[in-house]
């Protein structure tokens, strides 16, 4: 019995440790990051060419594109790329007044304009080719339309904020950089995005810190394909999503690729440029996570199984030993308490960072075993080296 005891309180002091260290970098990274504000008077002088690839996205195209219409200047434009969808997409940009681009763009002054001047168009694609994933075939359509010496790509999911073309293309500018990304507030839905999303999110920080990302000297990259801002001249240079046409994550591909060729590239906290909700119902959150950990992690099954543990024995466990230990006083349970007081504390801090809503805190140990799952499914299709598909 004594020697469970030890047993136990040497897990639960492993554990500590491994919150407190936690804790502190998690602090530290924040220290490092670099967040971008909406201020005004705001001075950019680039053209944008805003890309958004949509998919039977008639729940969501209109909310994304029209914050984008009153921002854009003379020059700029708005490209809808609509990849085969089946519902009311294209029907929805045409009462927003998108003119459909057939061969080249024409230049006719009765084309749409935001109220600052610039062109608003959408694209019809042909079906994906086998080699290409549809998300990176349809930007690389789009992106021959396009005539903007930067190039945005985001997702219909997203929502923009009124004034955040020129907030992150100033930004990119002042900084001489050549491709941004930037980390979104979170917009959940319903319990389960609530529970699941932030949790998410907030293990994808630590486990691709931002430090390391903007550091050129570190091997680690991450990107983020709802906000990704590359200057023109530059995505030619690699290629742009034909030289990561099979990638299921371009955006990490493409920041790989900028940072193995020298060139400039940053993550920023980008909360209030703007905000997504990426999934709406539970298979959803659990399909869309997977594949984002199963490719974040090149598909190899070592570092998911890693990873999966890692959520299990420092978010889950602690909880189980408290329900096991709250019967007596003892030193393990002062412990358990400590543990508690870290973690959650961690987590509120977390929250607050992505806009999530705090009484989730509460559900921790519930969202930690449902992403255990989720990751333990990601390792399971890379060891069995089954194919994920973009829809």
């Amino acid at each position: 019995m004594e020697i469970i005891t030890k047993a136990t309180s040497f897990f639960l002091l492993f554990i500590l440790a491994g919150w407190i260290y936690r804790s502190w970098r998690s602090l530290s990274e924040l220290n490092h990051a670099p967040t971008l504000k909406l201020t005004i008077p705001v001075v950019r002088h680039g053209r944008i060419s805003v890309l958004i690839p949509a998919k039977n996205e008639e729940k969501n195209i209109a909310d994304c594109v029209k914050p984008f219409l009153a921002q854009l200047r003379e020059g700029d434009e708005l490209i809808v790329i609509n990849n085969c969808s089946e519902d009311r997409t294209e029907a929805i940009l045409k009462d927003l007044g998108a003119i459909e681009i057939k061969g080249q763009i024409p230049l006719s002054p009765s084309l749409q304009r935001g109220e600052r001047g610039g062109f608003f168009y959408y694209l019809n694609t042909p079906p994906t080719p086998a080699e290409w994933t549809g998300k990176n075939f349809a930007l690389h359509l789009g992106v021959q339309h396009a005539a903007g010496d930067w190039l945005l790509f985001t997702d219909a999911d997203t929502r923009h904020e009124p004034g955040s073309v020129n907030a992150s293309l100033s930004f990119a500018e002042e900084k001489k950089l050549d491709l941004l990304t930037l980390l979104p507030r979170c917009l959940a839905h319903g319990f389960w995005e609530n529970l699941i999303q932030p949790c998410a999110m907030a293990y994808m920080g630590l486990w691709f810190p931002i430090r390391k990302i903007n550091d050129p000297k570190s091997k680690v990259y991450f990107g983020n394909g709802q906000y990704l801002l590359i200057r023109a001249g530059h995505y030619r240079l690699i290629e742009g999503h034909k030289g990561v046409k099979e990638a299921f994550l371009e955006d990490f591909a493409l920041m790989k690729k900028t940072k193995e060729m020298g060139a400039r590239g940053m993550c920023a906290f980008g909360m209030e440029i703007y905000g997504t909700r990426m999934y709406d119902s539970f298979d959803a959150l659990w399909r869309g996570w997977r594949r984002i950990f199963l490719h974040a992690f090149e598909q190899k099954p070592a570092p998911l199984l890693k990873c999966a543990l890692s959520v299990f024995f420092f978010s889950v466990l602690p909880f189980g030993a408290l329900i096991a230990l709250s019967g007596r006083f003892s030193a393990s349970l002062l412990l358990c308490i400590l543990i508690l007081v870290i973690t959650f504390a961690t987590a509120f801090k977390a929250y607050s960072i992505v806009n999530a809503k705090k009484c989730y805190v509460l559900l921790h140990p519930l969202s930690a075993l449902v992403f255990t799952a989720i990751l333990s499914d990601a390792f399971q299709m890379a060891l069995f080296k089954r194919q994920t598909h973009w829809r």
